[in-house]
């Protein structure tokens, strides 16, 4: 699981600074990658199961409203990078908002492919995003 988070949030380039490097591959890269699906996931099941199938609220099933929720994933992403990394207390450098930054995009990626996936499960949003 360390080498796929690896591999995932080194594409940005190597841990910043080298001496850091450890901390960011054994702690901070699993920890923030596994928020990160998970956060993602309990907020499409929020938004299509929750809101639009059980609560069975009509009018929030536009593509704005998946938006707003998108939007708040990518936000929620880029503090848990930010919460990690001083957790862990990491040197602050300017690398910790660039990884903030890619968990954010992760993030975005993440919401929308399980927006694919658990779309036909709602009764009233089966069609949002598109």
């Amino acid at each position: 699981m360390k080498a796929l988070f690896r591999s995932i949030y080194e594409l940005i380039g190597a841990p910043q600074p080298p001496a850091d490097t450890p901390v960011y591959r054994d702690v901070v890269f699993p920890n923030i990658g596994l928020l990160n699906i998970g956060i993602s996931l309990a907020l499409v099941v929020i938004f299509y199961y929750v809101i639009n199938r059980m609560m069975g609220v009509a009018t929030f099933n536009k593509g704005r409203h998946w938006a707003i929720f998108l939007v708040l994933n990518a936000l929620i992403a880029f503090g848990i990078a930010i919460g990690q990394a001083h957790a862990q207390q990491v040197t602050d450098h300017s690398y910790i908002y660039w990884l903030a930054t890619w968990n954010a995009i992760l993030g975005l990626f993440w919401f929308f492919i399980f927006s694919l996936i658990l779309r036909k499960g709602s009764t009233n949003a089966s069609t949002t995003p598109f």
